[in-house]
């Protein structure tokens, strides 16, 4: 496996995360169209067209939150599989390096600054870890 096709792998969790925040808002925004459409029908003379909307609402609503359980899920068990390789690596800097990458999403100036040492420094160490992680084939198809 290429450092390229590592990388993408590392990344699969930050990913998961993305789609985590967009389906959170897509519940949101449901949830104030759906608000929205309940006030708006107030009880009148001469009709039900309104619960066909709040219906619909409320499907769309449900069905983004099962896909968010579904996500979470998803991302949980994302998380567990690259720690797991993460944990494997020979050192403690270099553990750091991928932990803080991969898993925290911090960019390169944040981990030096926690680490107290030059970028170029995280960068190697970056490289050293890329070079000694191990990804089973049987993590791959998933």
């Amino acid at each position: 496996m290429t450092n390229a096709e590592k990388k993408a792998w590392l990344r699969r969790y930050r990913q998961a995360l993305d789609n985590e925040r967009r389906l959170r808002n897509a519940i949101r925004a449901a949830r104030s169209r759906a608000e929205a459409t309940t006030q708006a029908l107030r009880p009148a003379p001469g009709g039900s067209g309104g619960q066909d909307k709040v219906a619909a609402g409320v499907e769309l609503l449900d069905s983004y939150q099962r896909k968010l359980a579904g996500q979470l899920a998803e991302s949980e068990r994302l998380r567990a599989e690259i720690e797991q390789a993460i944990d494997a690596l020979p050192s403690a800097d270099q553990r750091l390096v991928m932990r803080a990458r991969y898993i925290d999403g911090r960019a390169w100036w944040q981990i030096a600054n926690q680490m107290d040492v030059s970028d170029s420094w995280v960068k190697k160490l970056h490289g050293k870890a890329l070079n000694a992680i191990r990804v089973s084939t049987s993590t791959l198809l998933t």
